[in-house]
């Protein structure tokens, strides 16, 4: 299952503002065999928490969502993407997120 990119990069985010450390970009395996996200080494990037509990979210992002410009069924604003900004951060803000 893929995600809006506004999604997955809220997400990160969130991530972020808690602490956690978060990557962004292409995942391409190398000729070597190993992964990369952007010009990162993910092994390497991985080495640093051996012997640690992780946990690791992946999140694929849909390209195409982006493309379709809406209109929001709630405030009647104009949107691209999976959903409405404008009251997505609104509920985010009454919920505390």
């Amino acid at each position: 299952m893929t995600l809006s990119k506004a999604s997955a990069l809220r997400l990160a985010s969130n991530a972020m503002d808690m602490g956690a450390t978060t990557l962004r970009g292409p995942l391409s395996l190398e000729e070597t065999g190993e992964f990369t996200i952007g010009q990162r080494n993910l092994s390497e990037w991985l080495s640093r928490y051996a012997g640690q509990e992780v946990v690791l979210v992946l999140a694929p992002i849909d390209t195409n969502s982006s493309e379709q410009k809406l209109q929001c069924g709630v405030c009647g604003r104009d949107y691209t993407g999976d959903e409405c900004p404008h009251c997505a951060h609104a509920r985010a803000r009454l919920r505390g997120w």
